[in-house]
């Protein structure tokens, strides 16, 4: 999501609590510090790798914190240099060629509220500046604007990124992570959160299972969790979940072995594989779980794949009928992912 807001409920911060799925100790202790931060005013800071559940603690800060206007949101990453001005500080009409109307950006819209920066990391360096001016002095400038506007905002801020590695790079600056870090808290990768993979699995399979009506309960065969137990798990507990909810959607048998498991290369994967390199080396009959792989990267399109493989489409089907993969089943997936 590049833009939206987040809306409280009543319960709501039991229930964004409850979302963080974890057993780990040193991660519980993190958790438990969101409430006492929740109420203060001060800007926070998330760290971690990707799919470690920034979105949900910043919810879940949210959630606890006092009575304000629904939070509101942004994806740095999503945003142009051109645009990134007009969606945080907001325009007047007539300030450029599309601007027929006046419209408040998202620190007017979070004004008394809390402003959720997603990516921050990715924030261009001449945005930066004018939010630094923003947390320095209460006060922001729309697109197309000669006076200052003053507002009330407290910020949230998430990143994968390292960011003292950028600053020194001058890719952002010290005194705006300053700023932004008053409370800092860095997620822990799930490779390290000892017997979370276990405990997430498990929600996984049973929400995957009811969710497109799999045999339940769903048990793991003991080659199932030492493969789990090994994978690093560079995407976290997102890559975990598409893993999970892919292996019980192509398997109605209840157990989850180890052959349903499989890991989509990611692109760095690929870079250092060589495509060429894995073409050949996979141009006989592939396994189940490679087979499987392979469909994915293609999108499930059996000409691409007979072309990558250097074998006609028969051949192709047939490894499909030999290992009983459903391509319908499969081709729905990769569109539920994508």
């Amino acid at each position: 999501m590049a833009l939206g807001s987040f809306k409280r409920g009543n319960g709501d911060h039991v229930a964004e609590m409850n979302a963080i799925i974890t057993g780990d100790g040193n991660f519980r202790q993190l958790l438990s510090q969101l409430p006492l931060w929740a109420v203060s005013d001060l800007p926070i800071l998330l760290r971690g790798e990707p799919g470690t559940g920034k979105e949900m603690v910043a919810r879940a800060i949210f959630a606890l914190s006092p009575q304000r206007r629904p939070c509101q949101l942004i994806n740095c990453a999503a945003l142009t240099e051109s645009l990134a001005g007009s969606e945080l500080f907001g325009h007047l009409r007539g300030a450029f060629t599309d601007a027929c109307s006046t419209r408040p950006g998202k620190f007017k819209l979070a004004d008394g509220g809390i402003l959720f920066l997603d990516e921050i990391g990715e924030l261009p360096l001449s945005i930066q500046a004018k939010l630094l001016r923003a947390v320095e002095q209460g006060e922001i400038e729309p697109v197309g604007g000669d006076r200052a506007v003053k507002v009330d905002v407290r910020l949230l801020a998430a990143t994968n990124k390292d960011l003292p590695r950028l600053i020194a790079q001058g890719r952002f600056r010290q005194d705006l992570y300053d700023r932004l870090a008053v409370l800092e808290m860095h997620l822990p990768p799930l490779r390290e959160r000892g017997e979370d993979i276990v405990l997430l699995a498990r929600h996984f399979a049973q929400e995957a299972a009811l969710r497109y009506g799999r045999a339940l309960p769903v048990r793991f065969t003991e080659s199932a969790w030492k493969r789990l137990r090994e994978h690093r798990w560079p995407g976290n507990v997102r890559e975990l979940r598409n893993v999970i909810t892919r292996a019980v959607l192509l398997n109605n048998e209840g157990r989850i072995l180890a052959d349903n498991l499989h890991f989509l290369l990611r692109p760095d994967e690929l870079m250092n594989r060589g495509r060429g390199a894995a073409e050949e080396a996979w141009a006989s009959r592939p396994s189940r779980g490679r087979l499987l792989e392979l469909l994915h990267e293609e999108k499930g399109n059996i000409s691409g794949l007979s072309r990558r493989l250097k074998v006609c489409t028969k051949t192709v089907y047939r490894w499909l009928r030999s290992y009983e993969i459903d391509l319908l089943r499969l081709r729905d997936w990769v569109a539920y992912l994508n």
